[in-house]
């Protein structure tokens, strides 16, 4: 009789612990879109928040490194703008956490690295052109290089870059007659070299 209740009690044991796994809430994954990002300086992340259990919320930290923008909030997207605060790229990096049915599920990272704006002609260089070379290498100025137009700028970029780095006085230094360009704008049209000659 003993052994019988004993057979019993296990068997109800075993039901107790099937019926209580079964009962079990499941934590809620958390899913990111993109898992990681790379914008340019002033443009805004899209980051969509998922999970294994609907109707999960999600909240996240911020901590950024060379920009700014970054914050912390919740809801199911990360939209902000991040613009770059010094001379290199920098990052955000997001820890965002998923909750459902009163329960907290593991966190989950995204990095998003922000690139320095890249330098293109119209916006950058052409002003510098035509403000220090004019009138001479503008459209009815007496030098047949236009830099006022960019396929003539781009094919004499190597020249220019050569000229306006020369002292004041030496020959060939430009622009002719002209101050020496400084050296941020001397390290526009380097960087408009090095970002690959864009024109827009």
């Amino acid at each position: 009789m003993k052994n019988i209740r004993l057979k019993i009690s296990f068997f109800a044991l075993v039901l107790l612990m099937i019926s209580c796994s079964e009962d079990e809430v499941p934590m809620p994954v958390a899913t990111a879109t993109p898992a990681s990002q790379i914008i340019n300086s002033g443009e805004s992340t899209s980051i969509a928040l998922t999970s294994t259990i609907s109707g999960t919320s999600f909240s996240w930290t911020a901590v950024q490194t060379g920009v700014s923008g970054a914050s912390s909030g919740s809801g199911s997207t990360i939209v902000q703008a991040l613009t770059i605060t010094g001379t290199t790229s920098g990052n955000a990096t997001y820890t965002i956490t998923p909750t459902a049915n009163g329960l907290v599920g593991n966190p989950i990272t995204v990095v998003v690295t922000v690139n320095l704006l890249k330098t293109t002609y119209v916006s950058d260089v052409k002003p510098i052109l035509t403000t220090s070379c004019t009138p001479c290498h503008m459209a009815g100025g007496s030098n047949p290089n236009k830099w006022d137009e960019y396929a003539s700028a781009k094919s004499s970029i190597s020249s220019i870059l050569d000229r306006v780095k020369r002292d004041p006085g030496a020959t060939g230094f430009m622009p002719r007659n002209g101050a020496k360009l400084s050296a941020d704008k001397i390290a526009i049209l380097e960087k408009w070299v090095a970002d690959g000659l864009l024109e827009n």
